[in-house]
């Protein structure tokens, strides 16, 4: 087995060459600055690792899911941000750090630069050595009359806390939003208790999506004693442009910063400004801390790779939450110190009781859809894809939000909202006209193996095998479709790829995007609705009405399609729904004389039937 080490902050890999290659592994050294994204990602592909060890380097989800047998990501360190932990959990690989190597050391640097600042100890050493001796040019404060608040109240944050109070401070500790377990001369307090009474702030909190740029224009403005402001964490938790700002309106005694948004190129503006003492990154660093940090490190990846669960996992492998949905993918959301995602995984085989099997590449064609469909139709219509994996055929999405509701759902308990049917209706309208104008999709979508696959054998070549009466009609209906090629497709836009709330409308599952006909699309969503109202007590004035709307609304922009072509279209689809490989899960409650009889006058070609939707 293969480690990769993408950077390091040592002189040499003794270490790491010691504990790896004692444990009968190979290890890989990238080189020793960390590079960029784009460089981490060759250098995994170049050597496909089973492990990865990282400094500072930023191992993106493409990095990850490149990796054919990826195991661990081990962080040579504690934070994580670094690192798409939810790719690596996808792949199903271990992520640790290092939690507790530099408790000490990190707080021993908070406390340092706190009695530097209020005992002025650098400014002094500058003043003697160019030959000023002015004991009483500096403002002194006496340490034991400080308020001092810690935001970030974990290992590290509890060990300054512990020292602080030793030297008589009244300490201040808070976790955010999440409840503070105080220690003995430690106080738990809010952000804004901290902001009210603190003399000095103390970061010690991770860089998070919540947390990033936590102290900003509107948190120093809410300090009420120009507090010194010490970030010993993440750069990322605080704005370089409103601390510049602050220590010129002097809202800010001063800063002392040991991490700096941009390292390690930081703004010269803000170093070299008279009232901030940096240091370059080093609260971490004592001879005793880097090698337990390089040994542990280590020692994570060889029990991994060993067949072992790790001391210090920071993800968990089976904790995904499965989402009920269609039948040819797993879905799972994944919790992950970045927020909560969506995985997405193609099945070669579909849940059917049918052998019915797509090739589960289509996951590509899924995820280029997403992004023609966001750049169509603006973004919050489809979830955002974070990252695809085309080794394991998945990809992550943002999770939609909790307020939106399946439509399909929301249909079978009776609730019919007009406003969602019109526009569904309309956002299938602009879909279709707006991609029959970019030639670049036909090309990119012009290949329909997976709708041939998914939709045109297990529905429409099965309802002629199963009702021979309409084998000709059946055809010429595929026939049709296949000549008619004007748009990029959907393939599956029906209620349960609708996630919705009232107008706003979400969709998903694009797994059978094609450039095809449109009429597709509409007869599939006008199936679903026609055969809800044929559902026993079923509301039918109100499906009704929602076919309409839904109608009115394609017609806002949508190209001409309720033409004599739709209508054989939905009555092979109305009969797919019962006769096909996937027939719907409602079958039973269905009035399915009555939706053979509407089927039959569907392919006999009647436009009367469309006077529901027009009159």
């Amino acid at each position: 087995m293969k480690v990769l080490i993408t950077d390091y902050a040592w002189p040499d890999l003794k270490i790491e060459t010691d504990v790896i290659e004692t444990a009968g592994f190979e290890l890989v050294a990238g080189p020793a600055v960390a590079g960029s994204e784009e460089d981490i990602e060759h250098l995994v592909a170049e050597h496909d690792p089973d492990a990865i060890l990282t400094c500072w380097a930023p191992v993106s989800a493409r990095a990850i899911t490149c990796a054919t047998r990826l195991k661990i990501v081990a962080r040579l360190g504690v934070g994580l941000d670094n690192i798409d932990v939810g790719a690596a959990t996808a792949v199903g690989a271990w992520v640790t750090n290092v939690p507790d190597y530099c408790v000490e050391e990190v707080s021993d640097h908070a406390v340092a630069l706190l009695l530097n600042h209020f005992r002025a100890i650098a400014g002094y050493d500058r003043d003697v050595k160019e030959g000023r001796w002015a004991p009483g040019s500096r403002p002194l404060k006496r340490i034991a009359e400080l308020t001092v608040g810690i935001i970030g109240y974990g290992r590290i944050g509890r060990a300054t806390g512990r020292k602080l109070a030793a030297f008589g401070c009244t300490v201040l500790a808070t976790n955010g939003d999440y409840p503070v377990t105080a220690e003995a001369g430690v106080q738990t307090a809010t952000i804004a208790d901290i902001q009210k009474n603190a003399d000095a702030i103390i970061l010690h909190a991770p860089l998070t999506s919540e947390t990033q740029h936590l102290v900003d224009e509107s948190f120093i403005s809410a300090c009420k004693h120009k507090p010194l402001l010490i970030n010993v964490s993440r750069g990322g938790l605080v704005s370089n442009e409103a601390v510049l700002d602050a220590l010129a309106d002097d809202r800010l005694s001063g800063a002392a910063l040991d991490v700096v948004e941009g390292e390690p190129s930081p703004p010269a503006n803000l170093i070299g400004h008279a009232r901030v003492i940096a240091t370059p990154h080093v609260a971490f660093l004592s001879d005793t801390s880097v090698i337990e940090l390089r040994t542990r490190a280590c020692e994570e990846v060889v029990r991994v790779l060993l067949g072992k669960d790790p001391v210090n996992a920071c993800n968990h492998l089976q904790s995904g939450q499965s989402l009920q949905g269609g039948v040819a993918s797993d879905i799972q959301v994944i919790q992950t110190v970045q927020g909560s995602i969506v995985i997405k995984k193609a099945l070669d085989k579909l849940k059917v009781a049918a052998d019915w099997r797509s090739d589960p590449a289509r996951s590509l064609t899924e995820v280029a859809a997403l992004n023609a469909a966001t750049e169509l139709l603006g973004p919050g219509v489809v979830p955002r894809v974070l990252w695809s994996d085309s080794v394991r055929n998945q990809f992550a999405m943002e999770l939609v939000s909790p307020t939106q509701k399946n439509w399909k759902q929301e249909l079978l308990a009776g609730t019919i909202n007009l406003a969602t049917a019109r526009r569904a209706g309309e956002l299938l309208g602009m879909l279709h006209k707006r991609s029959s104008r970019c030639p670049a999709l036909a090309e990119r979508f012009a290949d329909q193996t997976f709708f041939r696959e998914l939709r045109v054998t297990p529905y429409f070549e099965r309802v002629a095998q199963r009702n021979p009466e309409y084998r000709d009609a059946v055809s010429a209906v595929i026939e049709g479709m296949t000549a008619r090629r004007q748009a990029l497709v959907h393939g599956d836009y029906s209620p349960k790829n609708l996630l919705v709330d009232d107008a706003t409308v979400t969709v998903v599952d694009w797994e059978v995007a094609h450039w095809g006909d449109p009429r597709f699309d509409v007869a599939f969503v006008l199936a679903h609705l026609i055969l809800k109202a044929h559902r026993r007590e079923a509301n039918v004035n109100e499906l009704l009405l929602a076919e309409r709307s839904f109608v009115e609304g394609y017609l806002v922009e949508g190209p001409a399609v309720f033409d004599a072509c739709l209508l054989p279209l939905l009555g092979c689809l109305l009969l797919a729904r019962l006769d096909s490989d996937s027939p719907v899960d409602y079958i039973a409650e269905l009035d399915t004389g009555g939706i053979r009889r509407v089927a039959r006058t569907l392919l006999g070609g009647d436009m009367a039937f469309a006077n529901r939707w027009f009159n």
